[in-house]
Formats: C-alpha cells, structure tokens, sequence
C-alpha cells in the first residue's frame, strides 16, 4: 500500500468521479483506475462502485475512508513540522558547553533568541570539563558546543573572543592592580578538582610562572572557589565574567593578562536553526576581548 494510492481513493471520493479526481490530480483516468485497482486487489475488498450519479462508496469503503484520511493527515502534519524545523521556524537547538560559559558568556544570546525564535527551545548542556564536552558533541549530543577552542579539530570552529581569568582572594583592590608571579608563588591556594575544567587553567597558569601552588583546600564548583577565596582561605583563579559584580574588587588581573579563547564549534555543518544561533553568537557583545585588543604580552591558556 502506497501513500499515492491512498491520496488517489480520497480525490475520487471528493471528486464524486475518477475523471473529476484525474484532472485535480493531473494524471490520466486509466492511470488511475489501475492504482485504485491495485490497492482493492491488495485489500481484498472492492471500495468505490462507479454509478449514473458518479462514484459512491461500498461498505468497505466507508470503513477505510476515515483510515486514509488519518494516515494522509499524519503524513503531511509530519511534513510540515520537518518543514518548519528546515526553515527554522520551529525546533530545538542543543547547546553543549562548560559552567562558567553557561552562566557568564550565555545568559544575554539566551533572552536574544527567545525574543527572535519564540516558537523554538533552546537547550543548553553544561559540562564541569572541555573534554568532557568535546567527547559529547563528537558523539553526536548536541548540534554545536561554545567553549574553549578543542585540539585537531575537524568540523567548522569561529571564534567568539577571549575571556580574562583573574585571581580572587580577601583583600580589595584598585581596578587597575595585577598579580605577580612572586606574590602568586608564595600563596595558599583554593585549587579544583581534577574533573573541573578550570583545574587545567590553573595549572598552565602556574606552569608558565614556575611555581607549584601549595593547595589548602579544593573544589569542583567555580562558585564555590570563589566563595572560599573571599573568605580568605587562599587565593583562586577564575574567569572574569564568573566573578559577581559585588566581588569585582576582590579579582586583579594574572601578571599581563591571562585570556582563554571560546570559539563556537561543531562536528559537522550545523543545521539552520544552530547556524542562526552561532550567527548570533558572533554578532552579539558578548564580555570577551577580541585578539588585536588583547593588552602586550598577555598569556593564553
């Protein structure tokens, strides 16, 4: 049974005529006569009847009329929709990151897309760690990933711009002040757990200086670094745009400046409605520094 010839059987039944239904349909009556034909045969029951007054249906038909007409219904309801997600006007778009992109980079493309694209979802999947989330949406978990630029990457990568990690701890400082390495050194420190993403960035960090940090306490959760470093359990890295605005005078900057880059990448083309949303992405200003703005001599981790 084919979708054609349950098409062909509710135009002659709303036709009244096979020669009514051919020219709606523009094929030619013997065609159609031989597709009705076919789908009786394989049914096994006759069901129109051809008569003075044009075509009726048998009891058979009657029965299958109502069939055909939710099958047919079903079908083009399941065109439309795919329709409506190819032209971007329905759906919903996966977004894999990492935390502190999810509540610092995000937030404002968020309320951007919903005032744009009200009839679609926007699904954001955070990971602790970059890996994490490499591995997630090479394996097909999401349609684009926004976090730091992944190694040998094969699908599409545009770049958002640099984010700023700064140092936080108990005392306040001017806007202008910096951390030296001498003083990073000899600090305490609230460092991450391994499975945390920024436990990497703290680690080139104190690599490129040449110290290993004496650890006093550990975590997984940025916010809960944050929190510990303003007490004054020691210091911690962190990024810029994680730090909340009544904490501000508590960050300094790393030396010269030490800038992580976020890019928006993809395991292959993304679909429409995903390739609006990076489009945004990079239209949108987002609290990152583009390269040529990054101050001299600033690091990259």
């Amino acid at each position: 049974m084919q979708l054609r010839q349950l098409e062909y059987f509710l135009a002659i039944w709303e036709a009244g005529s096979f020669s009514g239904a051919a020219a709606r349909l523009y094929v030619t009556q013997p065609s159609l006569s031989q597709q009705i034909g076919t789908l009786e045969k394989e049914l096994g029951a006759v069901l129109l009847e051809r008569g003075r007054q044009g075509v009726t249906l048998t009891p058979a038909g009657r029965v299958f009329l109502a069939k055909a007409q939710d099958v047919v219904r079903a079908v083009r309801d399941a065109q439309d929709s795919v329709r409506e997600v190819v032209e971007g006007r329905k759906g919903d778009v996966h977004v894999l990151t990492v935390r502190s992109v999810a509540s610092g980079i995000l937030p404002p493309s968020a309320a951007r897309w919903h005032s744009q694209y009200p009839s679609t979802v926007l699904r954001l999947h955070d990971y602790s760690h970059r890996r994490d989330l490499e591995e997630a949406i090479r394996g097909g978990q999401g349609d684009i990933a926004v976090g730091p630029r992944p190694d040998a990457w094969e699908g599409p990568v545009v770049s958002l711009g640099y984010e700023e990690m700064v140092v936080i701890g108990q005392a306040e400082y001017t806007a202008e002040s910096a951390a030296e390495p001498t003083e990073l050194a000899v600090a305490d420190w609230v460092l991450y757990e391994p499975e945390q993403g920024m436990s990497q960035v703290a680690d080139r960090m104190a690599g490129h200086f040449g110290f290993t940090p004496r650890a006093v306490a550990r975590t997984g959760q940025v916010s809960a670094a944050l929190l510990f470093a303003v007490e004054g359990i020691g210091l911690a890295v962190t990024p810029e745009n994680a730090v909340p605005l009544r904490w501000s005078r508590h960050a300094r900057r790393i030396g010269p400046g030490l800038f992580r880059e976020l890019v928006v990448y993809s395991r292959k083309l993304p679909s429409q409605l995903a390739e609006r949303y990076r489009d945004m992405l990079t239209s949108l200003e987002l609290p990152l520094t583009a390269e040529q703005d990054l101050p001299e001599g600033a690091m990259r981790c």
